[in-house]
């Protein structure tokens, strides 16, 4: 009896025995194969970009863990500007970044396969080393390319504007859009009386609110400023009621381009009255916030991130509101830009695998997820309208803006636009005449002398 159970215990105990033998020989191989692949794998250095900003960051994050989940002999290495150049998230590493560009322009190696280069790096490189087309020879050019033509919206690879932002060349997916407005402030409106309409402002409508702040600040103590302009001057607002006077019609000879300049500057001549571009307030940066110190704020739709970081509270008493239009008039597009965030060097070590993340990086999945994590636009094709991503103040405006110009943006500068864009050096008198310096008979005379 006790022979039998010594022998059924052995018995059981070799079968254990080889089971886990088996066992640990299978977790043995399949750790051989898993390290057998990280090694075969490629390495792919990537300098992101978004860092701190939201949801933008985590789509960032996300593209470099699904691509490497989709791509298994790829190794995705993502790094950030902020921790390249060592600077916490509330810094602006534009400096460091464009300077360590250039310097892998100068000696042609890259330390990256896929970096940001927005066309602000680009146009500072460009300037630094005096070659506007230096993408030419160093980025690699997907205009041509079948799946990068099939991704974007036509308007953004038909358009002069954006290829010409990097030398004439589509380097890279134009992700970004942002469109360029005016944050109105609840808690000032409440203390002037008014309620600033959301969208199709009038120049007539903003006159007013600029008499409404000018009135309260001749008996107030604490000063409000109509607009604040830390991040731009107010020539960017300028430039979008000029191409709503115009319109569609690009083609207008000098003397009609002239009498819409006419238009506009008598509307700025009455703006003037009211001392529209004097600011009460100093800012210590583009991306802080005095939510209480100025009705709007210029700028871009971009600067929501940071100021959900840096005043919370006073980010949520401020909504987007649509630039003025000269009254019953509507440009040919809205302001703003669609921009190409990520580049590839055409001497990056690895190349091939940097080509398959942008052109990962082009399809409708993240578009989709672009426009639902920031609520703004893209230039690539995506499926569903903003409507679908809800009815909180900046989706109601996203959409609005949208559909109003079907995707359209300029970046309008009338050195590039008005007459053809060959009057570079023209003084257009924008300040003077919004200080009351200058009459508008007198700045449109002197423009009508500086055409050539």
């Amino acid at each position: 009896m006790i022979k039998k159970s010594c022998l059924l215990s052995l018995s059981i105990f070799l079968l254990l025995f080889a089971s886990c033998k088996e066992d640990y020989s299978a977790t043995e191989s399949s750790g051989n194969n898993k390290l057998e692949m990280k090694q075969n794998q490629t390495s792919l250095r990537w300098l992101g970009q978004w860092y701190g900003e939201g949801k933008k960051e985590v789509l960032v994050r996300e593209m470099a863990r699904e691509f490497s989940f989709l791509n298994q002999d790829i190794d995705v290495k993502l790094t950030f500007p902020y921790e390249m150049a060592g600077l916490d998230s509330f810094a602006d590493p534009f400096r460091n970044v464009a300077d360590s560009i250039f310097k892998w322009v100068k000696t042609d190696t890259w330390p990256f396969d896929i970096l940001v280069c927005d066309k602000w790096f680009y146009a500072d490189i460009a300037t630094v080393s005096g070659d506007p087309d230096w993408g030419q020879k160093y980025l690699v050019d997907f205009q041509h390319e079948d799946w990068y033509k099939k991704a974007h919206k036509d308007y953004v690879l038909s358009s002069d504007e954006y290829k010409g932002n990097f030398g004439n060349i589509a380097p890279g997916a134009f992700i970004e859009g942002a469109w360029d407005l005016l944050y109105v402030s609840a808690e000032v409106e409440n203390k002037l009386g008014i309620k600033a309409k959301d969208f199709d402002m009038t120049i007539d409508d903003f006159i007013g609110y600029a008499r409404s702040v000018y009135e309260y600040n001749q008996t107030a103590s604490e000063k409000i400023t109509l607009c604040a302009t830390n991040y731009q001057q107010l020539d960017m607002l300028i430039n979008h009621l000029v191409m709503t006077e115009i319109g569609d019609r690009m083609n207008m000879s000098n003397a009609e381009q002239l009498k819409a300049l006419t238009n506009v500057y008598r509307k700025l001549e009455e703006l003037s009255r009211y001392e529209p571009s004097i600011q009460h307030h100093t800012y210590s940066s583009d991306r802080e916030l005095k939510h209480d110190k100025s009705l709007f704020h210029l700028h871009s739709t971009w600067v929501t991130m940071f100021w959900q970081k840096t005043n919370p509270e006073g980010e949520k008493l401020m909504r987007p509101c649509e630039f003025p239009s000269m009254t019953g008039k509507k440009a040919y597009a809205y302001s703003g830009t669609y921009n190409a965030i990520f580049v590839v060097p055409k001497k990056a070590p690895n190349r091939d695998a940097a080509i398959r993340l942008m052109q990962y990086m082009s399809s409708v999945d993240i578009a989709e997820k672009w426009e639902k994590y920031s609520k703004c636009p893209t230039g690539l094709k995506g499926r569903i309208s903003f409507s679908a991503f809800g009815d909180d103040a900046f989706s109601i405006f996203s959409n609005h803006i949208d559909e109003k110009y079907q995707s359209r943006l300029m970046d309008a500068q009338l050195t590039e636009k008005m007459f053809s864009g060959r009057q570079k050096q023209v003084n257009y008198h924008i300040q003077a005449v919004l200080n009351g310096e200058m009459s508008a008979a007198r700045a449109i005379a002197s423009i009508q002398g500086q055409l050539r």
